[in-house]
């Protein structure tokens, strides 16, 4: 059987019944975006991070994954285990000869010690030249586990075992079900685009329009910056 065909990513559950629990199912990163940053208070002559474009763009991008069951994942004096609530849902490990013992690693300013690998029970297929960039979930800041980013062509290859690097302090790490987990922001790969080095022209200058970037009105939700997005999509 071919896969692909869609002109959608479909996330397809290899366990019987998971694809019908709400909190384990793939949904919008929309869905997931922090407390943190829900929390920022709209302060007057300020301009946050809620304001720049770029945060709440980001956090609109693709697709989170979370937990799928409840899973302790334990690594202290160079000993490692996993402990889940039913047989089905299994972890491994990359060696550090694999990896680590090549480049220090660090999330978030702390140190990896290994490298876990989950045993995914979800599938991903996207159309025939569709690929999934697979990243960590950078403004959760979580402190004890963090997921490795990678590209994979989904469209040729399903399986989504994530590589998750434990940065705990030789405790165990408990990551719960429905936890979000790990993002996938679909792509179409295409020809690479050749790329230039120059400095601005006049017709560089007028096309960036600079000055106009620069207002104070540029990023809120009715400045210049979604006023151009907003005329750009309706031309698309």
């Amino acid at each position: 059987m071919k896969f692909g065909k869609s002109d959608k990513i479909e996330f397809i559950s290899t366990v019987e019944g998971l694809d019908k629990i709400e909190e384990c199912i793939p949904r919008p990163a929309k869905n997931f975006i922090p407390k943190w940053f829900k929390d920022i208070p709209n302060i007057p002559d300020v301009s946050t991070v809620k304001v720049c474009p770029a945060f709440p763009d980001y956090f609109s991008q693709g697709y989170i994954l979370p937990m799928w069951s409840d899973v302790k994942l334990i690594y202290k004096d160079d000993f490692w285990s996993w402990q889940t609530p039913v047989h089905f849902f299994k972890w491994d490990i990359h060696g550090n000869e694999q990896f680590l013992n090549y480049q220090k690693t660090t999330f978030n300013g702390i140190e990896g010690q290994v490298v876990f690998k989950s045993i995914c029970p979800w599938k991903i297929v996207t159309p025939s030249g569709w690929s999934v960039l697979q990243l960590p979930l950078f403004y959760h800041f979580n402190q004890e586990w963090s997921v490795l980013p990678g590209v994979i062509d989904t469209d040729i290859h399903h399986t989504i075992n994530q590589q998750v690097l434990y940065h705990g302090n030789g405790e165990e790490v408990i990551i719960k079900v429905g936890d979000p987990f790990v993002l996938y922001i679909p792509f179409k790969r295409s020809n690479k685009l050749k790329h230039d080095i120059r400095y601005q022209t006049k017709n560089d200058i007028e096309k960036f329009k600079t000055k106009k970037l620069m207002l104070k009105n540029s990023f809120p939700p009715n400045g210049n910056y979604r006023k151009m997005q907003r005329k750009r999509d309706k031309n698309v």
